[in-house]
């Protein structure tokens, strides 16, 4: 083998090696954001849950609305509204978060706005919304849209209340 032939094998192998590494980096980013969007979904629940157990009825919203904005980024006592009480009871969620919008393909929207959690609620039901990168078959979500209800998890868009 020729030195130049070394050379441009050395080189193939070492660009094939970068190749793999890059896509497992983005691999990476896109488990770490689904992570953090589940575990968004999660706490979105559990205060639910808390809210339900204290006013025997979830917070009412007719139509969905776009958790983590201006308007809903805190859970209190009257639902989801702007901002939490300064004095009173402790809200059950003091700041709704946003999820991560990188890898998201806009498949979610309400208010107006897209790559959001998506809440609507009626006294005994609730449902909200969300996109995930890709599925988590031992949660039971699937890449694309997902529906988080006071059932569980479920593939697909949420059904009306």
């Amino acid at each position: 083998m020729t030195r130049t032939t070394e050379l441009l094998l050395m080189g193939a192998i070492i660009g094939a090696i970068g190749l793999v590494s890059g896509f497992a980096v983005l691999s990476a980013r896109s488990h770490t954001r689904d992570v953090t969007r589940l575990a968004n979904v999660r706490e979105i629940q559990m205060s639910l849950e808390m809210y339900f157990q204290n006013h025997s009825a979830y917070p009412i919203a007719e139509s969905p609305i776009a958790l983590g904005r201006a308007l809903t980024s805190c859970l209190s006592q009257e639902g989801f509204s702007g901002s939490c009480p300064i004095s009173g009871p402790t809200p059950y969620l003091s700041l709704v978060t946003v999820p991560p919008a990188a890898g998201l393909k806009e498949k979610v929207s309400c208010s107006d706005v897209s790559d959001v959690y998506c809440y609507s609620g009626s006294e005994d039901a609730f449902r909200v919304e969300f996109e995930l990168e890709s599925g988590n078959a031992l949660l039971g979500v699937a890449k694309g849209v997902n529906c988080l209800s006071e059932n569980g998890f479920s593939v697909g868009a949420c059904s009306a209340l």
